[in-house]
C-alpha cells in the first residue's frame, strides 16, 4: 500500500506502476471516507483506508488476459452481482488493444474511474456520482440495519427500468446489457494500447 498524496491533492499519488517494465498492472486506489476492500476475477481481496492504494501485477504485458472483472466494497460485502464492476480484456492481437469499461449492468455499490496509466491520449471513464442515496425503490439493497449498500437492476436488458435510467446519467458506464448497441449514446467500451491502469473508487468529479 502507498502513502497518500500531497495535502489538499484530493487522490493518493500513485508511484507503484512502472511503465515499460513488461508487467500488466493495475493500481487499485481509495478516493472514498471509509475503507474499501477490492477484489477480482484473479485475484485475493485487500483491505484499502482511505486515500491509500496498492498495486497488482496480473501478468506480462503481451500474454491476452481476457474477461477480467474487479471490484470493490466498503463494510460487508453486498455479494454477487451487487458490485460496480472495472472490466478489462488485455494485450489483445488487435494492435495490442486492451478493451475496458465501467459496468453498471447488474448493480452499482461504488463510483468508479478507470485511468490509463501514461497514455494522455487515451480515455479516462469516470462515474463519480454516489447513487446509493437516489436508488429506485425497486433497486434498493439493504444490510441488516436497512442501510443501502447497493442499487440493483431489476431486470438487467431492460433500458426502460428506473434503475437503468438512473445508470443512464453517466455515459462512461454501462447502464444495462445493451448499453453499447443501442441508442445515441457513446459507447462505454474504449480500446488503447497501453500498459498499466489506475482502477479508483470514489473518484472527484471531472471538471
Amino acid at each position: 500500500m502507498g502513502p497518500t498524496g500531497p495535502a489538499g491533492s484530493g487522490a493518493p499519488a500513485v508511484d507503484c506502476t512502472h511503465d515499460g517494465d513488461g508487467k500488466t498492472t493495475l493500481a487499485f486506489v481509495n478516493g472514498c471516507a471509509k475503507p474499501v476492500t477490492f477484489q477480482g476475477s484473479d485475484i485475493t481481496g485487500v483491505t484499502l483506508a482511505p486515500g491509500t492504494f496498492a498495486c497488482v501485477d496480473l501478468g506480462s504485458d503481451v500474454e491476452v488476459l481476457n474477461s477480467k472483472r474487479y471490484w470493490g466494497f466498503s463494510g460487508l460485502d453486498p455479494g454477487a452481482e451487487h458490485h460496480s464492476l472495472a472490466e478489462f480484456t488485455f494485450n489483445t492481437d488487435f494492435h495490442d488493444f486492451d478493451w475496458y469499461n465501467i459496468s453498471y449492468v447488474d448493480a452499482f455499490n461504488l463510483p468508479l474511474q478507470i485511468v490509463p496509466i501514461a497514455r494522455p491520449k487515451c480515455d479516462t471513464l469516470t462515474c463519480a456520482r454516489d447513487w446509493l442515496s437516489v436508488c429506485p425503490p425497486v433497486g434498493r439493497y439493504e444490510d441488516a440495519n436497512g442501510e443501502v449498500v447497493a442499487c440493483v437492476s431489476p431486470d438487467r436488458n431492460d433500458p426502460g427500468s428506473p434503475v437503468a435510467q438512473l445508470f443512464e446519467t453517466c455515459d462512461d458506464g454501462y447502464a444495462w446489457s445493451g448499453d453499447d448497441q443501442n441508442g445515441s449514446d457513446p459507447s462505454p467500451v474504449r480500446a488503447c494500447a497501453a500498459e498499466d491502469f489506475r482502477v479508483v473508487f470514489c473518484p472527484e468529479a471531472r471538471p
